[in-house]
């Protein structure tokens, strides 16, 4: 069995949520920044081998990580591409550094239910989705088509009628998929198709490998676009409070800290 890698991205600048600084460090309302539930919900999964891979604010970024995870087992990676490529590219850089891993790939803008971690990396298959399935989604939605726990199409573009759920920020590449990934990022750069997705990339791959879904129960997941959604990601932690260890009451105050002085 492959050992088990977590890759987190961190590269954005978050323009909608102001762009002052890495969205990833901005405090949720009455609670820590995204990042610090990410932390401790991989440890809570017992995954402790962490890439991140940072772009704006990278030091920021790399102070904070390892604060709170702490100094071993961790990778950093730029991307000095940020601005000008997609998060296809981040994905591409995480992958050519974990060769012979499985690659769990979080988005920096969530908050997840630990045990999601645990459910994708258990579920079989060349790439595995956390998904939500639920009806209503909206055009924002990155959203899934399986057929059984098969996913057949992933994209903002499905019709909402063939769509099944929501794809939530976490997923798995096994060998094969990330071979694939990597061979056809190579010639997304090429072409300077520089605004995809890294959810663009997985559409491509679905029809030459074994793509699967992992469940994500109703409450376990909030995604953070934009100011508004930050009640979303309370509304997560609140409900599960038990998921994360509670921060020191002297540690409230540092993330806000940080934010102010990487403003």
């Amino acid at each position: 069995m492959a050992k088990l890698r977590a890759a987190i991205l961190a590269a954005g600048r978050g323009v909608r949520m102001g762009g002052r600084t890495s969205k990833a460090l901005i405090p949720v309302p009455g609670h820590q920044p995204l990042l610090y539930y990410l932390l401790h919900g991989l440890k809570r999964a017992h995954i402790d081998d962490l890439l991140v891979v940072t772009g704006w604010e990278a030091k920021s970024v790399q102070d904070y990580v390892t604060d709170v995870w702490g100094s071993d087992n961790v990778m950093f990676v730029r991307n000095a591409r940020y601005a000008s490529w997609g998060n296809f590219h981040s994905v591409r850089l995480a992958a050519d550094q974990s060769p012979g891993t499985d690659l769990l790939i979080v988005n920096c803008d969530i908050v997840v239910h630990p045990d999601v971690f645990t459910r994708v990396a258990a579920t079989p298959g060349d790439l595995v989705l956390a998904v939500e399935q639920r009806y209503g989604l909206d055009e924002e939605d990155m959203r899934v088509q399986l057929d059984g726990q098969r996913v057949r199409a992933i994209g903002k573009d499905i019709p909402m009628r063939l769509s099944h759920g929501e794809y939530c920020g976490v997923s798995l590449l096994r060998d094969e998929a990330q071979r694939l990934y990597r061979s056809m990022a190579t010639g997304i750069e090429w072409q300077r198709q520089s605004s995809l997705y890294y959810e663009d990339v997985y559409s491509l791959l679905l029809e030459r490998i074994d793509a699967r879904s992992a469940e994500v129960g109703a409450g376990e997941y909030a995604e953070v676009d934009s100011p508004d959604e930050m009640v979303a990601a309370a509304t997560v932690i609140n409900r599960h409070s038990e998921a994360w260890p509670q921060p020191r009451p002297e540690a409230r105050d540092e993330p806000s800290a940080m934010v102010h002085t990487a403003q």
